[in-house]
């Protein structure tokens, strides 16, 4: 159950965060103190569309956790939340950006780590049996 839960709430930040980003592309930069303009906006609407195609997969994921498709999705998701955390901290500590992202950051970490162990625990499971 608690698979399920995780699941369907990175699912929805991930949905709420792509759906911002397609729609409101100025107004998320201007949040972190980047100024928009079409380049800007193409690149961040561009990297929304990667986040809708990775939904499909997690929320199958949330399903059926103990399958090798589910474990491969929680992986991707992990290392996108790592990935994309890293490159918003070098950001920020290029000062790119301003230290609204700080909390983010330290959100997603927090995040894939309980990802990662639902991966550990659902592949611990599936070789106890």
């Amino acid at each position: 159950m608690m698979h399920k839960i995780i699941i369907t709430n990175t699912v929805v930040f991930i949905a709420i965060s792509a759906i911002a980003e397609l729609l409101f592309p100025s107004k998320l930069l201007a949040f972190v103190g980047i100024t928009s303009n079409l380049q800007t906006a193409f690149l961040l609407r561009t990297t929304a569309v990667a986040l809708v195609a990775f939904l499909p997969s997690l929320w199958t994921a949330r399903n059926i956790p103990d399958s090798a498709s589910s474990r491969s999705a929680l992986f991707g998701v992990a290392t996108y939340i790592f990935l994309s955390s890293a490159v918003d901290f070098q950001a920020f500590t290029q000062g790119i950006v301003n230290s609204m992202p700080v909390l983010s950051i330290m959100f997603r970490v927090i995040l894939g780590m309980i990802i990662l162990w639902l991966l550990l625990r659902s592949t611990a499971n599936t070789y106890r049996r």
